[in-house]
């Protein structure tokens, strides 16, 4: 009788080590509400879970001293949630995680000043990662403060305006391990700023520099770097054919460039900068000069290259046929809003690069089936496909794609004539997670069911507009694709709380855009609320039957909403 009552006594989960129930809390990253759950058993789970947490994005700023005590591990703080961080903030954060914290968020935060940012850096000597974007205020005495920063290896300051050469200067001097920096809109800073970036941190794999004024006195000392991997000189028309023809140095280790908006660049300056860049991986020429058969051959010695992102130029049917006879097989093709793209140059590229993986034809008018059948045979492996307003393919071309591409993971067909036989035929595309068809005006509730029930891997789903889609489309979406986490079903005005019901079976659902949908009420409203407490972002304008008895549940399930937008007629204050 001891016995037993000794042994009724024993917690089994006190045999466990800290270590197991470390392993088994790795296990529940995907609901941030099941930790909290565990940590509210007993008294013992409480303390393990503190330990455990290293990453927090706490919700208001003036519970962050308490919440930083109990979680004493922090090593990666997001304060993304909290826009009023103020000097007091970063003072407590500096005492409470001096030791632990390694990377801080404060990208949406305003109100902290250079006084904060130095107690920062000088008492968290374990820094690596430091994201101030959007800081617009931020004078050089701020970017003096980054520079304590010694071990600093990551650091964002996008559109950090009032910082100038000599503050980027003393980030140089000071953080000589940054791997990455990006000063995008930093309209401050100019050749001489991003000259000594390039001279004194040798360690830059990443460099963003964007819309900075500058020109080709910096571009040799940025193509010294032994090992810059990504660079990105969108916007920056101060280079022009002169600045890259000046160029000696062959920059071996470049895999990633981006000159979108370089309107000064011609074939005979990418033909200069290609002779140093051999390496290279992945391009992005949007919105340039016009893509030719003299700028496609001076892309010729980039034998390695896998992508090619022309958005928003004008390609030329000559200048895509020689991207078709490159002597390499694309990975990856980007002609979204090009105007010139035809159906011969499309498949002769599609003919060529059998081994293409993500093609973006949006809004290539001019195309039609021709251009769909040779992709479809030839590119059969590919996994994104997105084809916006390709007003011309035919309502039969689409069952091709489901026949021939059954790898299919991204699918956006957006403002096409696809009908049901399409979407029966796309349905056998089983690990599609994104699939987009708003504007499908052809689409009802029987070949939405055929992707209920077999694209079970389905997260995000567009229905903006889709007329002909009801609550018995939704219900079996909702009943086929428990990982949904997106829904747009914004303007479908046959929709009930029906759907809504159905849809509070996601429980990982995060955003919902309802919008125009008259028939939807405060009992759908509150069944989402109680239902997906993931939810992040909710769009219920113009649903006139939506009261206040709809939004009483919300504030009380939904902890982790971000973004509402909703019209309260009725509303009483």
């Amino acid at each position: 009788m001891k016995k037993q009552r000794c042994s009724e006594k024993i917690n089994l989960f006190d045999l466990l080590s800290e270590e197991i129930v470390f392993i088994i809390l790795d296990c529940l990253n995907t609901n941030p509400f099941d930790k909290k759950s565990f940590s509210l058993v007993c008294k013992s789970f409480y303390i393990t879970e503190s330990k455990h947490r290293k990453k927090l994005k706490p919700l208001r700023q003036e519970h962050l001293p308490a919440v930083l005590i109990r979680y004493s591990n922090t090593t990666h703080l997001d304060l993304s949630l909290c826009p009023r961080i103020n000097d007091h903030s970063l003072f407590a954060i500096s005492k409470i995680t001096s030791f632990t914290l390694q990377s801080i968020d404060l990208s949406r935060s305003w109100g902290f000043s250079s006084s904060g940012l130095l107690s920062l850096t000088l008492s968290c000597k374990n820094l690596k990662e430091i994201d101030i974007s959007n800081a617009v205020s931020l004078k050089d005495a701020g970017a003096a403060a980054l520079a304590e920063a010694k071990n600093l290896e990551k650091l964002w300051m996008g559109r950090c305006k009032m910082v100038t050469d000599m503050g980027v200067g003393c980030i140089a001097v000071g953080c000589k391990n940054l791997k990455l920096i990006s000063l995008k809109w930093c309209l401050g800073v100019g050749d001489l700023g991003v000259g000594l970036i390039a001279v004194k941190c040798k360690e830059i794999r990443s460099l963003d520099l964007s819309y900075l004024p500058i020109t080709n006195k910096c571009l040799p000392s940025i193509l010294k770097l032994q090992h810059l991997e990504d660079l990105i000189l969108e916007g920056c028309f101060g280079i022009d054919d002169c600045s890259l023809a000046a160029l000696k140095h062959r920059c071996k280790s470049l895999k990633v460039l981006d000159m979108s908006s370089c309107q000064n660049i011609s074939h005979l300056g990418l033909s200069s900068l290609t002779s140093s860049i051999g390496g290279l991986q992945q391009l992005t020429l949007a919105h340039g000069s016009p893509v030719t058969l003299s700028i496609a051959n001076g892309l010729k010695k980039l034998s390695m290259l896998q992508s090619i992102k022309l958005d928003g130029s004008v390609v030329t049917r000559a200048g895509l046929k020689a991207i078709g006879d490159w002597c390499v097989s694309l990975k990856e093709l980007s002609l979204s809003k090009c105007d010139g793209v035809t159906d011969e140059g499309l498949s002769y590229v599609a003919t060529k690069h059998r081994d293409l993986r993500k093609l973006d034809i949006t809004c290539c008018r001019k195309i039609s089936d021709v251009s769909i059948t040779h992709v479809t045979s030839s590119c059969t492996g590919l996994t994104s496909l997105r084809m916006e307003s390709c007003t011309l393919v035919p309502r039969e071309a689409f069952v091709l794609i489901g026949q021939r591409c059954r790898f299919l993971e991204e699918l956006d067909l957006t403002d096409n004539e696809i009908d049901d036989e399409g979407l029966k035929s796309i349905s056998r595309c089983s690990k599609l997670s994104v699939l987009k068809l708003g504007i499908c005006l052809n689409i009802t509730d029987g070949g939405l069911a055929h992707v209920g029930m077999c694209c079970s891997k389905l997260k995000e789903l567009d229905l903006y507009r889709c007329v002909g889609i009801m609550d018995s489309g939704i219900l079996t979406i909702a009943c086929g694709c428990p990982d949904l986490e997106m829904i747009n079903i914004a303007y479908l005005k046959d929709i009930t709380d029906s759907s809504l019901l159905s849809l509070s079976k996601c429980s990982r659902l995060n955003t919902f855009e309802s919008r125009g949908c008259p028939l939807i009420t405060s009992l759908g409203l509150a069944a989402i609320a109680v239902g997906c407490k993931q939810l992040i972002k909710l769009d219920i304008k113009w649903c006139h039957n939506i009261n206040d008895v709809g939004m009483l549940p919300l504030a009380h399930f939904s902890q982790n909403l971000r973004q509402l937008h909703k019209i309260l007629e009725s509303a009483s204050f």
